[in-house]
């Protein structure tokens, strides 16, 4: 998807993923074979917490670094193309609000 975001000129977008704080044991199987970021969610930052986060959300900042929306993988699964164009739309809208 990211890359599909940037060959269209979307450069701006940024997919990166945060696991969960307690859930560190499966952070070495979730990278392998990927290039998507992944960073650690931890007691002093509480990304998680602050920002009330399901398990499998999408959560979507706009310029701002402000919750645009939330898209959950679980109730809209991308494995469905209109789902998957959902969430790209998604994606594409936050970026106009720079």
């Amino acid at each position: 998807m990211q890359t599909e975001l940037e060959d269209a000129g979307y450069t701006n977008i940024q997919i990166l993923g945060v696991n969960a704080e307690g859930y560190e044991s499966g952070n070495e199987d979730v990278c392998d074979g990927r290039d998507l970021p992944w960073l650690q969610d931890t007691t002093d930052e509480e990304v998680w917490d602050l920002w009330d986060v399901g398990y499998r959300d999408v959560i979507i900042l706009d310029g701002n670094n402000e919750v645009y929306a939330v898209f959950n993988l679980t109730t809209y699964n991308i494995s469905s193309s209109s789902n998957y164009e959902a969430l790209m739309d998604l994606f594409v809208a936050a970026e106009s609000e720079l």
